[in-house]
């Protein structure tokens, strides 16, 4: 049967009392949750019989080996070798576990969806978090765009040589629909764009690669193992799973109207903003990758002007004016 919070942590106390051999009865027990209540603060605090149910339930539920002895006027384990195996999960490590299956039903591909989402459930039936009350889960909205499709049994092998620092045999479809086999290291497993990609060691290339998942068409986990790599590792976390063209020092000239989207989505974690005298503003960053100020430009339909580098103002205008003899014609 489901236990509550407060059930939980009364009878993981009477646990420890008995694995302590302090003999508790349920008047000596209630005394026990009473200080726990007056000095801690915990609100545990119940009658002598909600004690008798408790030990019920150890009993039947959790099969506990619990004796009464007269002469000490308490209760004891008559096997030692019995564990109490429930989980205690304060409300904020399950408001962790729920958010996360939650975010898992989202982005993450079968059968570890399920996985997860079984195992947060299963924490479910023994904890009854408090915010559960009040918070409907399924409003708990997370977009993380288009997805493409990814086979199941190809991202579950792509998953467990992950996990396990084993290499993979891989065939792999690039955008130009050439196939070819590679063997792969998968040090790096990431999430972009509605897509999933492995970033690691391609023994064909002999250098890091980028592969999306549901480009590859097979995948077999092999028995060579691997060393996970933390300069390949932290090179993904600096600059994302694939390597853009950058430019250096870059420095535009903005329109007001967008200051506040620009404040609240920097194009880099170090932005120098100044505010100019015809009201509009500077913004200068060290290095932005080439694909991401394009769009940034581009979206904002002539509220930035690039100002350095020439390269990157150069750039801009030769796409520009390919967008415009696209649609020169009626």
């Amino acid at each position: 049967m489901p236990i509550n919070k407060k059930q939980l942590q009364r009878l993981v106390k009477f646990v420890a009392m008995l694995k302590e051999n302090r003999y508790p009865n349920c008047y000596s027990f209630v005394e026990e949750l009473r200080k726990d209540d007056l000095y801690g603060n915990k609100n545990v605090v119940c009658t002598t019989k909600t004690v008798q149910r408790d030990i019920l339930t150890l009993k039947n539920d959790f099969d506990a080996p619990i004796e009464y002895d007269p002469e000490q006027k308490g209760y004891y384990l008559k096997s030692k070798g019995w564990d109490f195996l429930c989980p205690l999960f304060e409300e904020h490590e399950m408001l962790a576990s729920v958010i996360g299956a939650r975010i898992t039903e989202d982005i993450m591909p079968e059968p570890l969806r399920s996985q997860v989402r079984n195992a947060v459930d299963f924490q479910l039936t023994n904890n009854n978090p408090d915010f559960l009350d009040t918070a409907y889960v399924k409003s708990l909205m997370i977009s993380p765009g288009l997805r493409v499709h990814i086979d199941k049994d190809i991202f579950n092998a792509v998953f467990e040589a992950w996990k396990t620092h084993h290499a993979l045999e891989i065939e792999y479809m690039d955008s130009g629909d050439r196939t070819s086999k590679r063997r792969l290291d998968p040090h790096v497993l990431a999430f972009r764009d509605g897509a999933w990609f492995t970033i690691g060691y391609c023994h064909l290339r002999d250098e890091r690669r980028t592969f999306a998942i549901h480009r590859i068409t097979k995948a077999e986990k092999t028995d060579k193992t691997f060393k996970p790599d933390s300069k390949i590792i932290d090179s993904v976390e600096q600059d994302g799973p694939f390597k853009y063209k950058n430019y250096q020092n870059v420095k535009l000239l903005c329109d007001k109207s967008i200051l506040k989207s620009i404040t609240e989505k920097p194009l880099h974690k170090v932005q120098k903003i100044e505010q100019m005298d015809n009201g509009r503003f500077s913004i200068t960053v060290p290095v932005v990758p080439e694909y991401e100020i394009m769009l940034k430009v581009l979206n904002q339909a002539g509220l930035i002007e690039v100002l350095e580098p020439p390269s990157l103002r150069n750039q801009v205008k030769k796409v520009a004016e390919k967008i415009l003899s696209l649609h020169k014609g009626n």
